[in-house]
This record gives C-alpha cells, sequence and structure tokens, in this order.
C-alpha cells in the first residue's frame, strides 16, 4: 500500500539545502566530500532527490540542475497521463 507524500517545510528544506533560484522549486547544496571532489545536491519540496559528483562545484551543480529539470519534466509527464 503506497503512503501519500506530504509536502515538506520549505523554511527546513532551504535550511538543509541553501542554494535557491536555480531552478524553480528545488533547493540545492554544494559539498566538498573529500579534496577537490564535490557532491552537489537538489530535492523539491515532495522528496524527490537528484545528486552528482566531479572535481568541480559548479559543474557538477549545473549537472545537478540539469538533472533536477529532467525529473520534473518527468513528473508533469506522469502527472498528464
Amino acid at each position: 500500500m503506497k503512503h501519500p507524500v506530504e509536502r515538506q517545510d520549505p523554511n527546513q528544506v532551504a535550511a538543509a539545502f541553501p542554494l535557491t533560484g536555480l531552478f524553480a522549486g528545488w533547493y540545492f547544496r554544494v559539498r566538498e566530500v573529500s579534496a577537490g571532489q564535490f557532491v552537489a545536491e537538489g530535492t523539491d519540496l515532495w522528496g524527490r532527490k537528484v545528486s552528482h559528483q566531479g572535481g568541480y562545484s559548479q559543474v557538477a551543480l549545473k549537472q545537478c540542475v540539469s538533472s533536477a529539470q529532467g525529473v520534473a519534466k518527468q513528473a508533469d509527464v506522469a502527472g498528464a497521463a
């Protein structure tokens, strides 16, 4: 049995993912996980998540935003079906 997904509190999400304004409805963060290696992560208020890892923080973040756009597009298509 599926449980309904509840919308998360925008203030709590923004506290954990402080990079906003990159893609509407999504929140991002970038962390250096080891010397010269970065992980960019994103989430929306419904708990969908994306991430990318690489040697350049801005490249990882750009890829992460692109993935978020893809997830949002898939969600729109699924919602229309």
